[in-house]
């Protein structure tokens, strides 16, 4: 392995490491862990990474309705039975 030197904004720094804390690893395994996932992703310039920002964006919101929808859902099922009926 061999090493690098990095700068990055302090509040970075602290999320990064709070975020390797939580899921067991060393600081710089979640450095490269994060930088792994970056490069993985198929795209050629911002442009594309815009687009597939945007639609990642889209489906975690239809997501997100229907989740609300499935919740009030279960509410009324639940409200029904309490209820009587």
């Amino acid at each position: 392995m061999t090493t690098a030197l990095i700068h990055m904004d302090p509040i970075q720094k602290q999320r990064l490491a709070r975020r390797a804390k939580l899921r067991g690893k060393s600081f710089s395994q979640e450095v490269r862990d994060a930088v792994d996932m970056y490069l993985d992703v198929p795209v050629e310039n911002e442009a594309e990474l815009r687009g597939l920002a945007k639609a990642a964006n889209h489906a975690a919101d239809r997501m997100i309705k229907n989740l609300d929808e499935t919740v009030a859902y279960v509410d009324r099922v639940l409200r029904h039975r309490r209820n009587g009926g």
